[in-house]
């Protein structure tokens, strides 16, 4: 008879180290990110990093550290934001159907809850969050099981696609081309849009406060809340050092419109006989952050829309695509090589990126966020319903 326990993973422990490589490796192809990052979850005192191991009860009466971990998770806390992010999660091959992933969940759910007692938080609970693909199926049971629902979900662009552009490959010397031209979509971008590129003041987010502030706007819209990642939510923290770099190289920036620029977007409506109410624009904040997970693309920096405005939307990408911003990238580039590239008055060309952006961003048939080569398996986030 076996016996499940649960326990912190030991990255300095062989046994563990080996049977989180037996575990991880036919994720992603061959390609997981976990055993690489496993060590850095249990550094981080915002992490708990799991594991569900089991005995058989002749090991117990003999030796309990003999325990073989057959599934993990880790758990984030997030408390700028009052929230928890539920990642990694994996199960041995030959322990899959068996409900491990509920066991995992059900005790992570518990830990929160017990936190969230000693802290005093029971009129507002942490916000438990976490996501996984639309055909995972074994694992959307699991989260409906634990009593987690489908709550949104995150718009990302598929690497096969990217990877396929000229330049964009990490094995291709072409230079690259913007996202739009290499796509051939500019003419998605409507005119309101271009208008308001070519005039409207970015104005850089170089604080946590300003930048939760202005989250807490867009959430009053319809957006989620949070800045999109790849299959995770961004939260500003201690354990976001990508987030940090990211506001000091002014690479974290929010959209100011002013009325002048908005008389000029009425003035291209009735022109163009846009139908839109472009004048709608909203709150939007575009970051760009890095991302070591990313491995298939020349480039590891990750753009990040949050908007609710297919115009607000279409500003955003056409800045990200911007001299201005290329320039930041490059300087960020050059300070990690430690290389001294004069920039100055030279032209720079778009960085390549992973496109990730808001749900709440308009996406019917003939917009740009549409047109976009999107995932085919969408990733859907979940998050817990506390009774």
């Amino acid at each position: 008879m076996q016996n499940y326990k649960l326990r912190e993973y030991n990255p300095t422990k062989e046994s563990d180290v080996l049977a989180l490589e037996e575990i991880c490796a036919n994720v992603y192809g061959g390609g997981d990110y976990l055993p690489k990052k496993a060590a850095s979850y249990v550094s981080d005192n915002m992490c708990s990093f799991l594991a569900l191991t089991t005995t058989t009860e002749e090991d117990t009466q003999t030796n309990d550290e003999e325990d073989s971990i057959i599934a993990v998770a880790n758990y984030k806390r997030l408390p700028v934001q009052n929230s928890a992010w539920i990642e990694a999660v994996r199960t041995h091959p030959n322990h899959q159907g068996k409900g491990l992933a509920t066991k995992l969940l059900n005790s992570i759910v518990e830990i929160a809850k017990e936190e969230d007692d000693i802290h005093n938080k029971a009129e507002e609970p942490t916000n438990i969050l976490t996501c996984t693909v639309e055909s995972n199926k074994g694992m959307k049971r699991a989260l409906e099981r634990v009593g987690f629902i489908q709550s949104g979900s995150i718009s990302t662009l598929k690497f096969a696609s990217l990877k396929a552009l000229s330049g964009w490959s990490p094995d291709c010397n072409k230079e690259s081309q913007s996202l739009l031209d290499a796509l051939e979509l500019n003419h998605l971008v409507s005119p309101s849009a271009k208008a308001i590129s070519s005039t409207s003041k970015w104005n850089i987010i170089s604080t946590e406060k300003e930048l939760l502030d202005r989250l807490q706007l867009c959430k009053s819209k319809g957006c989620s809340g949070y800045i999109p990642g790849l299959y995770e939510f961004i939260v500003p923290g201690k354990n976001r050092f990508d987030l940090k770099e990211s506001m000091d190289s002014s690479l974290v920036l929010a959209l100011d419109v002013t009325t002048t620029e908005k008389k000029e977007v009425s003035s291209c409506e009735s022109k163009t006989g846009d139908v839109d109410d472009k004048n709608n624009i909203g709150q939007v904040i575009l970051v760009l952050t890095k991302d070591e997970r990313i491995s298939s693309l020349k480039s590891q920096w990750v753009c990040s829309i949050v908007s609710y405005t297919q115009i607000g939307f279409e500003v955003a990408l056409l800045h990200a695509h911007s001299k201005d911003i290329a320039r930041r990238i490059q300087s960020f580039d050059c300070e990690q090589k430690d290389t001294e590239d004069d920039m100055d008055g030279g032209d720079v060309s778009a960085s390549p990126f992973c496109l990730v952006f808001d749900d709440a961003i308009p996406k019917h048939p003939g917009t740009l966020a549409h047109a976009l080569p999107r995932v085919d398996d969408q990733c859907v986030v979940f998050s817990y319903q506390h009774m």
